[in-house]
């Protein structure tokens, strides 16, 4: 009988110890294990806006873009290690996904999660709607016009399954880009506004700023199908613009300060391999531009200098305090910009204007960056000077040094002249960028066969 109870014992003992780990088990299986209270699941639009902004700030126009189109452009010049290759053209598939990622992931992404949720019952706001709706076509337009064809109708469609995006084609893409940008116009002058527009960086939650930065944009990209659609393109930047912006204090620019530095400053600090180009450089030089000491530094004998194509001088200027100051601003759309679109298309068209437009496009510049009128300097060298293309596109070209607008504008009109690097791997400079290892590796049945010599759809 003693050997029976052990036995029944042992088998109470072991009933027991499954029912203590059962119970163990659902306890410690908690349906919340994998929620990580520092990464919630749902964020206010107000929180994800401004990291949309800051994103399109250190990305779309800051180093991941501008440092290399503004190398091939000649405004900056690679002197050493990954800047003075790109300096010879080659960038390839592994030096791009830290662009391309942000777009989609950063910027695009959670502009449709911001639409999305401006859309839910009880939550309604056209108004942020609207500003997510500028922010996208912003995102997208700046991306195709340096990638091309990109995913888009189907990009964000991974909760759905897919994971292989299509492509759509940068055609479409300029027409996605307009209907965005009208969309966002009728959102913004909705007053039926639940929820008020709050955590913008750029305008403070300005409407009115924001109906004319989606003006502004149209024209940008209405310009830029110049060699498409011909004196159409004019016509229909001049009807946007006329609605965009009216001064400086309209500019559509990504504030920085010290806790969050701008992204050419940070690159210096870290690498320093870029200095400022001869060709930018002696462009301002020549006429004693009061842009000068913003847009460089005084090299070591305190002067003024560029770096020749391909020299690797080191000791020529340091990009200066309007580009890479800890809190200088970096620029998605400004003011002297449409003025320089308006002066274009004016020409272009025959119209009278042309030459206001211009030189309001060049006082605004001027103005923008030394924070002062010069006028006596615009009096000697451009007011009342007659205007051509070439002229436009030469102070179009200084005003937006710092932007991607340069080597937008260059494939566009061939303006203004370069000089192909001397030790260039590829026949000319480049007229696009090339698409990301990760799209080849895990897109591959959708992503086009492109080199760095394939033109964008509107380069023509």
């Amino acid at each position: 009988m003693k050997k029976n109870r052990n036995i029944t014992y042992r088998g109470l003992a072991l009933i027991l110890s499954v029912l203590v780990l059962t119970i163990s088990c659902e306890k410690w299986n908690d349906s919340d294990i994998n929620v990580d209270p520092d990464k919630p699941a749902d964020v206010p639009m107000g929180l994800i806006l401004p990291g949309i902004q800051q994103s399109m700030g250190y990305n779309l126009v800051g180093n991941n873009s501008v440092r290399t189109n503004n190398i091939w452009m000649q405004i900056f010049e690679g002197t050493d290690r990954q800047s003075f290759t790109e300096g010879r053209y080659q960038l390839t598939a592994a030096d791009t996904g830290n662009l391309w990622t942000p777009i989609f992931a950063e910027m695009m992404m959670n502009c449709t999660l911001i639409i999305a949720k401006a859309n839910e019952e009880g939550l309604e706001s056209p108004n942020f709607e609207g500003v997510a709706q500028v922010l996208m076509a912003t995102s997208l337009g700046i991306g195709t016009d340096l990638f091309g064809d990109m995913p888009f109708t189907e990009a964000f469609k991974g909760g759905e399954g897919v994971l292989s995006p299509v492509y759509d084609g940068q055609q479409s893409l300029y027409g996605t880009i307009n209907t965005l940008l009208n969309d966002a116009i009728a959102n913004l002058n909705n007053t039926n506004n639940i929820i008020d527009v709050s955590g913008d960086v750029i305008y403070g939650g300005d409407l009115d700023k924001w109906i004319k930065a989606a003006n502004s944009i149209k024209a940008r990209h209405a310009l830029q199908l110049t060699s498409v659609n011909g004196n159409a393109a004019y016509s229909a930047a001049l009807a946007a613009l006329a609605n965009g912006f009216t001064s400086n204090a309209d500019d559509m620019l990504v504030p920085w300060e010290d806790a969050n530095r701008n992204p050419i400053y940070q690159f210096m600090a870290e690498r320093t391999d870029i200095r400022m180009g001869a060709n930018l450089i002696d462009l301002l030089l020549a006429t004693d531009d009061p842009r000068l000491p913003f847009y460089a530094d005084e090299d070591a004998d305190g002067n003024y200098s560029g770096s020749a194509l391909r020299a690797q001088n080191g000791d020529a200027s340091w990009p200066g305090p309007n580009l890479a100051a800890f809190d200088a601003p970096t620029k998605l759309m400004t003011y002297s910009e449409l003025k320089f679109i308006e002066a274009e298309a004016r020409l272009g068209l025959g119209q009278a204007g042309a030459q206001e437009a211009y030189e309001a496009a060049v006082a605004a510049s001027i103005l923008r960056v030394t924070g002062e009128d010069n006028t006596a300097w615009l009096d000697a060298n451009i007011n009342g000077d007659p205007v051509t293309m070439e002229k436009i596109m030469t102070q179009k070209y200084i005003d937006g040094a710092g932007t991607n607008q340069p080597y937008a504008d260059y494939r566009r009109t061939g303006l203004p002249s370069l000089t192909l690097a001397p030790d260039a791997v590829i026949s000319e400079i480049p007229r696009r960028f090339p698409y990301p290892q990760a799209e080849l590796d895990y897109n591959s049945e959708n992503v086009p066969a492109v080199t760095l010599l394939t033109k964008v759809w509107w380069d023509q």
